[in-house]
């Protein structure tokens, strides 16, 4: 949960991810939802979990995996378990964060515009870059969504993230605790160390013949070659099929026509408003009374701009001369639409009444745009028939090869009913696979331990099928010591020199005689001593491992220390000295951003115990 929290405060906007992911699983479904849910979801915080919830959820939580593990991860292969665990943690951060917007009031007129525009603008639900609703109503119905059902489900993320970014902004750090925290970064100490070098005493190692035989022998587990395989593969290529498909002239004429004629009501228009609330009066004639007053005085002449900051009861446009940006049907109310049909450039509507508000318009703004040219038209939809059109050639070859499969066709009986032609790849080993076709399903097939032999699979990847089945597989052998000799070599010197550190830092240990030690320090060139002053947690001087323990312990303390290069650092603790007030002033600034991090990593733990861990779930119907 702590991680889904730390991505959803941190990440990219709720918005983004939903438009560019969620969608494609809204519109094309996921095996993973179909296998583990189903009847009647239930609550969170008391907000509804309905289908389409549980698809943005997936898909999240999809998108979590592949950011961490690339895009060819399979999502299905996970265990059933994991799966639906990961959805439900996305579940409840997405549900806590609406019901928190709901409880805030951010679901409301503003966000639901906005969700209205978001749609609008989506390229899923337009054709040759404008909205058509024909589209945005077909994709919506097939899903059993409305229209308004589906402004519903975009306004409660859009709110949702506004909740997510007020969570956001909530870290801070005072300047005590910034002052506390240059405290302690600052904070020096005095020691001295021993460094036996791991590699230094691995060069000074030298092997004998016998001693590498018999590690050799001892140790064969060791120098097997690895498992190779290889496999014979019929690749289906999109582009090929592109090469077969003929555009008929007739199609595109008519599809240029019904492009013109939508550019005959292209013209964009941008608006501005003055709006009285009628809520805000006793009654709704003085609010009409109230509103005439302001068109008096635009009959005078007066600017609408400065009218609106002054009058305006629309908080969110008042301070911009009531700018509502480019008039769009789908938006605004169709007495918006009549009131400024016949109006020119810098004309201004009659008073407009709506259930709750007046309204008076102003057009600030009209773009004629020009159609684009019949060239260009005519080749973008000759190359969306060719995408299309080859895309389903593609696919029925795929469809053939899947059924050929399932009656046990070879991989050349399918090439040949295809005609196409099997290839044979090199052999790879786990560790060195380097397949020209990008796919992790393709290697998990070709390791798997439940693959065999002449067993077909067909694997659809973004613009091609490939099938494939494996050809030989060479089992792991004992390899001459020739051909290994290196390797054993160089595990043995590491060998060697593992148990030599630890029986020289025993000696070092036992030497209590200063000048005695420092005889031992001076008898390797491996081994070396020094004496620090002053140095920070964070110096390059030492490893940070090595640091991290030495202000872990107090003055008088000797540690011994591993560094993650093999090195030993034996480390006597002098004294520690806290920098003054002074000093820490000067640099105050430098850690400021830093704390503020911190702070930001500590609030998110807050908001994880308080809101998220605390959430009412009621999922009881989910089969998890």
């Amino acid at each position: 949960m702590m991680e889904s929290l730390r991505n959803f405060l941190t990440g990219p906007t709720l918005i983004f991810v939903i438009l560019i992911c969620a969608l494609p699983f809204v519109f094309l479904g996921t095996s993973s939802i179909g296998s583990v849910f189903g009847g009647s979801f239930g609550t969170i915080n008391g907000e509804d979990v309905s289908e389409a919830d549980l698809n943005i959820a997936s898909n999240t939580a999809l998108q979590r995996f592949k950011s961490a593990y690339g895009n060819d991860f399979d999502f299905d292969m996970l265990d059933e378990d994991v799966r639906a665990e990961s959805i439900k943690q996305e579940l409840i951060v997405q549900k806590v964060l609406q019901s928190g917007a709901r409880s805030l009031g951010f679901i409301n007129k503003n966000t639901i515009n906005d969700a209205k525009k978001q749609i609008v603008q989506n390229p899923q639900f337009q054709v040759n870059g404008m909205f058509d609703e024909n589209v945005y109503e077909a994709q919506v119905n097939s899903l059993n969504y409305t229209k308004e059902d589906y402004i519903d489900l975009m306004t409660n993320l859009i709110a949702s993230e506004l909740y997510r970014s007020s969570l956001n902004s909530l870290s801070f750090a005072t300047d005590h605790e910034i002052f506390e925290l240059t405290n302690l970064l600052e904070k020096t100490s005095d020691i001295n160390y021993i460094k036996i070098s791991f590699d230094g005493l691995k060069k000074e190692l030298v092997n004998t013949m016998e001693e590498l035989n018999e590690y050799y022998n001892n140790n064969q587990y060791l120098f097997y070659s690895s498992e190779k395989r290889n496999f014979k593969y019929i690749v289906l290529d999109q582009a090929n099929y592109k090469n077969n498909i003929e555009v008929p002239q007739e199609y595109l004429a008519t599809r240029y026509e019904d492009y013109l004629s939508k550019f005959e009501n292209s013209a964009q228009t941008r608006i501005s408003h003055i709006m009285i609330e009628k809520t805000s009066y006793e009654s709704t004639q003085l609010a009409l009374e109230r509103i005439k007053e302001v068109e008096e005085l635009l009959n005078a002449g007066n600017n609408f701009s400065e009218l609106a900051g002054i009058y305006s009861e629309d908080i969110i446009t008042k301070d911009i001369g009531g700018d509502l940006d480019y008039f769009e049907k789908d938006i605004f109310p169709v007495e918006f639409d009549l009131g400024i049909k016949d109006l020119k450039l810098n004309e201004i509507s009659e008073i407009i009444e709506l259930e709750d508000t007046f309204h008076i318009l102003k057009v600030t703004e009209i773009n004629i745009q020009e159609p684009l040219p019949e060239n260009q038209i005519k080749d973008e939809l000759a190359n969306e028939l060719i995408e299309t059109e080859s895309l389903a050639l593609m696919m029925d070859d795929f469809n053939a090869t899947e059924e050929m499969i399932f009656d046990n066709s070879s991989i050349e009986d399918i090439a040949d009913k295809l005609s196409k032609e099997v290839l044979i790849s090199e052999f790879y080993t786990s560790n060195n696979y380097n397949f020209d076709i990008s796919s992790q399903e393709v290697k998990e097939f070709l390791f798997s331990i439940d693959s065999q032999v002449n067993e077909s699979i067909v694997i659809e990847l973004d613009e091609k099928v490939i099938v494939m089945s494996i050809s030989t597989i060479i089992e792991p052998s004992l390899q001459p010591y020739e051909i290994v000799a290196e390797t054993v070599a160089d595990l043995l010197s590491e060998s060697k020199s593992l148990e030599k550190l630890a029986l020289m830092e025993n000696e070092l240990k036992s030497i209590e005689d200063p000048d005695d030690k420092q005889i031992f320090i001076d008898a390797y060139n491996y081994v070396s001593s020094d004496v620090f002053i002053d140095v920070k947690r964070n110096s390059s001087l030492l490893p940070s491992e090595v640091l991290n323990e030495v202000f872990k312990n107090i003055p008088g303390t000797v540690i011994n220390v591993d560094a993650n290069n093999g090195d030993k650092y034996i480390v006597e603790i002098n004294n520690f000295t806290n920098p003054a007030e002074s000093d820490i002033t000067a640099i105050l600034d430098q850690y400021r951003s830093f704390s503020e991090e911190r702070m930001s990593s500590k609030m998110s733990e807050i908001i994880n115990e308080d809101a998220f861990e605390s959430a009412r779930v009621n999922l009881t119907n989910l089969a998890f």
